[in-house]
């Protein structure tokens, strides 16, 4: 289980031509080579167009924080993370087995599980219905934006009545393909919900007194982590074009702070609601094993009674400290308070801080573009003196 889902049709492709993607040096040669195709012409085109740089931020290629957000940041994000997200998914799915979660009997179903969401991402309908998407989506945007062509000026021609080389292959070929890998992203995610979500319906092994205090499932919520970059590539699409809001149409940070607010809890609801489904089965392990080590504890405390209901306060001695007795009962206190401290939640707030830390990344180098670093020194130190 050391690949989670199958390579997408780009990296397909590349090793198809002889391109091996394995390793980090192939991931890289994986991202050269889409920027080779994305970035790389838009560049020499608009240097021949002489519009790679105008000296206007609303007329240049270069200063498309849209563009070079998309293309120089999500593009090699989604790309390089594909093989390294991949293979941890596919320990994190191994843990169920190694630490005795998944029953001996539910292994083959378990096993059965993840095949089934595997083979359908396999599925060349699948990515036929991505591109698909993805182009309706690329021509219905350019659709909308036909009004406000000064948010892509650069792409069209002389007479702003159609687009230009660059915007030709911008259209066709560099917002088709970043599209492809966001959908393909974000269906792996959906289907790792899912994945979780038929886990959560099988009879786990969990263990209360677990010192995790989540059961054993200590180890699931690194799967937050490990999409931390997914949600920064992610950021850099929608602060790219909140940058470009700000620096062309003038608009201000503070009017996108619904956006901003939505748009987070849309990310911590799209990586943190499958962790739970297993709040149910935690909850319910925890108050049996209450109820079990309850009993358990009464019964260790009626036999240490009755050794020691004889004796005084006077008459305690450091040969009682050392007794079986007394490591029993210090034993019994530690399991059961791992029962009574087990958590519901299989994630604290610790294990989201990298998640919003990636998310919220982008946006605040869109925060400097209206309130400069320098002044933001300023009035901290001024706040702070």
């Amino acid at each position: 289980m050391e690949l989670f889902f199958s390579e997408h049709a780009y990296n397909k492709l590349l090793n198809k031509v002889g391109l091996k993607t394995e390793g980090v040096s192939g991931q890289l040669k994986s991202v050269f080579v889409a920027l080779a195709i994305c970035w790389l012409p838009l560049a020499i085109f608009t240097l021949i167009l002489q519009n790679f740089w105008t000296g206007n931020l609303a007329t240049s290629f270069i200063s498309s924080f849209d563009t070079q957000a998309r293309l120089l940041i999500t593009l090699p994000i989604l790309i390089f993370s594909e093989r390294i997200v991949n293979v941890k998914l596919g320990k994190l799915l191994s843990q169920f087995v190694s630490s005795g979660l998944i029953r001996k009997e539910d292994i083959g179903h378990f096993k059965q599980i993840i095949g089934k969401q595997v083979n359908f991402m396999k599925s060349r309908w699948v990515d036929f219905v991505i591109f698909l998407l993805c182009y309706f989506q690329v021509f219905l945007i350019l659709f909308y934006t036909k009004e406000n062509t000064h948010l892509f000026i650069w792409e069209l021609s002389d007479d702003h009545e159609s687009l230009n080389i660059a915007g030709l292959w911008s259209t066709l070929i560099s917002k088709p393909f970043v599209l492809y890998l966001v959908y393909s992203w974000m269906l792996r995610i959906v289907f790792w919900g899912v994945i979780l979500f038929k886990i959560s319906r099988l009879k786990l092994n969990l263990f209360p007194p677990h010192p995790d205090l989540v059961g054993g499932l200590g180890f699931l919520p690194y799967g937050i982590r490990y999409f931390s970059p997914v949600a920064l590539a992610f950021s850099a699409i929608v602060a790219g074009k909140m940058a470009e809001f700000v620096l062309i149409e003038g608009s201000h940070v503070l009017d996108f702070k619904f956006i901003g607010i939505g748009y987070f809890i849309f990310i911590t609801a799209l990586f943190v609601f499958p962790m739970l489904f297993f709040v149910e089965k935690l909850t319910d392990a925890r108050e049996q094993s209450i109820f079990e080590n309850n009993d358990y504890a009464n019964g260790i405390f009626r036999e240490l009674q009755s050794k020691v209901a004889l004796k005084g306060f006077n008459q305690v001695n450091a040969e009682d400290m050392e007794s079986p007795q007394f490591s029993t009962v210090c034993d019994m206190s530690g399991v059961f308070g791992n029962v009574l401290n087990m958590q519901t939640l299989p994630f604290t707030l610790k294990d989201l801080l990298p998640l919003w830390g990636m998310t919220a990344l982008p946006f605040v180098f869109v925060v400097f573009l209206e309130f400069p670093i320098i002044e933001v020194l300023k009035t901290v130190i001024s706040m702070l003196v």
